[in-house]
C-alpha cells in the first residue's frame, strides 16, 4: 500500500471510526519531515479530513463531499511564497463573503488564485519535537478575522506527496488543528493556466 492510499483509507476510517483514523494521519504526519527540495510550481490538493467544532465538522465534511472549490496551491520556493487554487465557480462567493479583500488573481478559464501565504520551516505547533514547513497567511493583504488566523503545516511523507495539517487561532488565542489535507505535484498543467514564471509574478508575496 502506498503512503497516499494509506492517507486515503485513514481518511475513509475516520468516518467509520473516527480516533482511530486520525491517529493513523497523525502517526504518518509526524513520520513526514520538511520538502526536500522545496516545494515549487503547482499542487493538487485534497482535503483528508475535518475537525471543527460538534455539529459543524458534520455539516462542513457534507458541504465539501458534494462540492469542494479550493484544488490545490502554488509554490514559489525561491521568494519561499503562494497562494491557493480555487474553481471559478466559488469566485462570486468568496467575494461575498470577503467584499474588501484584492488579492483574487486570475489563473485560466476554469480556476482562480487567492489569499496567498509565506512559508519557513519550524517547530510544529502541537508536534514541537518535528520540523514541518510552516504556510503561515497572516499578511497585511488578506481577510484579518477569517484568513490571517489560519497556519497550515506540511510535511513530505512520500515521493511527490505531502500531508498537511490546518490550523485555526480562535479570537481568544487558543490554536486549534482543524483539518488535515494532501499535496501533490500537478502532473498535467492545463496550457491555459499561467506559466511558472506568471504565477512567480503574480503571487502577491509583497504583501
Amino acid at each position: 500500500m502506498s503512503t497516499l492510499e494509506r492517507i486515503r483509507g485513514a481518511a475513509r476510517q475516520v468516518r467509520r471510526e473516527r480516533a482511530r483514523g486520525l491517529a493513523v494521519l497523525n502517526e504518518v504526519f509526524r513520520a513526514g519531515a520538511p520538502p526536500d527540495p522545496p516545494l515549487d510550481g503547482r499542487y493538487t490538493g485534497e482535503l483528508i479530513a475535518l475537525d471543527v467544532a460538534p455539529g459543524l465538522t458534520q455539516l462542513a465534511g457534507t458541504i465539501s463531499a458534494l462540492w469542494m472549490p479550493w484544488k490545490g496551491k502554488t509554490f514559489d520556493a525561491t521568494l519561499a511564497c503562494g497562494d491557493n487554487i480555487f474553481t471559478r465557480d466559488s469566485l462570486a462567493l468568496a467575494h461575498i463573503y470577503w467584499p474588501l479583500y484584492r488579492g483574487y488573481r486570475e489563473d485560466g478559464p476554469r480556476t482562480y488564485r487567492a489569499f496567498a501565504f509565506r512559508t519557513h520551516v519550524a517547530p510544529g505547533l502541537a508536534d514541537p519535537d518535528r520540523q514541518v514547513l510552516k504556510i503561515d497567511y497572516d499578511l497585511d493583504g488578506n481577510p484579518g478575522p477569517t484568513i490571517r488566523r489560519v497556519l497550515d503545516e506540511l510535511v513530505q511523507v512520500a515521493d511527490d506527496v505531502y500531508l498537511g495539517k490546518a490550523h485555526l487561532k480562535w479570537w481568544w488565542g487558543r490554536w486549534q488543528w482543524v483539518a488535515y489535507f494532501a499535496l501533490s505535484q500537478m502532473e498535467d498543467q492545463d496550457e491555459s493556466q499561467q506559466s511558472h514564471a506568471d504565477i512567480r509574478s503574480t503571487h502577491g508575496c509583497d504583501l
